[in-house]
């Protein structure tokens, strides 16, 4: 733990370092206690730049986000030193997402009515940085059909709005009080539809639990609405694929070839 520690006592911030919780792939994540409240500590790695991450800091629409209760309180940045520590966030394993549903859909809500700032990184620019990465790569292929499906399901969207772009189960925190979210790295201008699918993928959601999100949340459950959400399943599909082999390309091979033979099968279905 001597990076961060060393990084943290370099900013003389008051802190209690307890365990290393994650070793990710643009960051490590660790638990501990920042001025005497329990909090989460993650410490951004020098190649995760390449992927463009962290918009939503590098344009302080955390301060929003915070007021809006969309992530747990954020407590210190520090782009210096690529930190981020946020306060820890008690969650409540034993609820079912049936009980959350509809705290989930006005969450989700609230995110994608959040103002855009000027200059916030768009997913079409995120896809296209990830084809410059892969230029080459034996799966490139694969990387131009996802962008062209991307291509297609956006020529239709007039309203784009802030998407988290990353909802899945580990990033959805929830109790009876609340729901939050964590991870935003991949934040950008979006289709709403993508968040609302990945949910609904993450989660494994039956059609009474569809019907209420898009109730709570404000949409229509018509079959035009429903198809959406099966094409960006189709495209989170692509971006799964994409991404990983991303990760590869910038970190050597950090997922096996089985991992990403089962992410371009899933394609395929």
């Amino acid at each position: 733990m001597n990076n961060i520690e060393n990084k943290l006592n370099k900013l003389n911030l008051s802190f209690q370092m307890i365990t290393k919780i994650r070793d990710g792939e643009t960051s490590e994540t660790y638990l501990g206690k920042f001025k005497n409240k329990k909090a989460i500590f993650k410490l951004f790695n020098l190649e995760s730049s390449r992927l463009q991450i962290n918009q939503y800091l590098k344009l302080k629409m955390h301060k929003l986000m915070n007021e809006n209760n969309l992530c747990p309180k954020i407590l210190y940045i520090s782009d210096e030193c690529d930190l981020l520590i946020y306060e820890f966030f008690e969650t409540n394993e034993d609820l079912k997402v049936t009980n959350i549903i509809k705290k989930l859909a006005k969450k989700i809500k609230q995110v994608h009515l959040q103002k855009i700032p000027k200059n916030l990184i768009t997913f079409k620019e995120q896809l296209h940085n990830y084809e410059k990465i892969l230029s080459g790569h034996s799966k490139f292929k694969k990387v131009k059909e996802g962008i062209e499906l991307y291509k297609d399901l956006i020529q239709d969207e007039t309203d784009l709005v802030f998407s988290h772009n990353d909802l899945n189960i580990k990033n959805v925190l929830s109790n009876k009080d609340s729901v939050s979210f964590i991870d935003w790295e991949y934040s950008s201008i979006n289709s709403r539809y993508y968040d609302l699918s990945k949910i609904i993928n993450s989660f494994n959601l039956d059609n009474l639990d569809i019907n209420n999100l898009f109730v709570h949340y404000g949409l229509e459950t018509s079959c035009n609405t429903l198809q959406k959400i099966e094409n960006w399943k189709l495209m989170d599909s692509y971006l799964a694929l994409i991404w990983s082999i991303t990760i590869n390309k910038i970190y050597k091979n950090y997922f096996n070839d089985e991992w990403i033979d089962s992410l371009e099968a899933q394609i395929k279905q």
